[in-house]
């Protein structure tokens, strides 16, 4: 099953919303870039750190920057190896990026702290998601 490259974008933007480096570790893997390692050990540690209790918030400006700007840069990345727009796809991926930020950090926030399931597999479970949503947005 393919999928059309505005929606590989907005895929790629919401998995770097989720987890930061994972976006950028899927682009640059799929396209064999030198960076790809790099990439790939940052992506490695964010998974780790996340699970952190001192792991600052998805949300604080920094860190919502840095997703946006890293949503926005793979989305246009994908977009063009599926020839579509590299505009389009940019803001589709920065949109995707605002979009699982806030939406991923409300979920866990709402299964950790109203129903009061354990952080841990949550965030596991998280990292499935965007991990699993990355081979599909990288997948041509």
């Amino acid at each position: 099953m393919s999928f059309s490259p505005y929606l590989r974008s907005l895929g790629i933007g919401a998995v770097a919303g989720l987890r930061s480096m994972t976006a950028p570790a899927a682009t640059l893997r799929s396209a064999h870039n030198t960076w790809a390692p790099l990439a790939t050990a940052l992506a490695a540690g964010e998974l780790l750190a996340d699970k952190l209790p001192q792991a600052p918030s998805r949300l604080l400006p920094p860190a919502l920057i840095f997703r946006i700007l890293s949503g926005g840069y793979c989305g246009g990345e994908i977009a063009v190896r599926g020839n579509a727009s590299r505009l389009g796809g940019t803001a589709l991926g920065a949109l995707g990026a605002v979009a699982a930020s806030y939406g991923g950090y409300a979920l866990r926030m709402y299964l950790t702290e109203t129903l009061r399931l354990p952080g841990f597999p949550i965030a596991a479970l998280e990292d499935s998601v965007a991990v699993l949503v990355a081979r599909a947005a990288v997948a041509a």
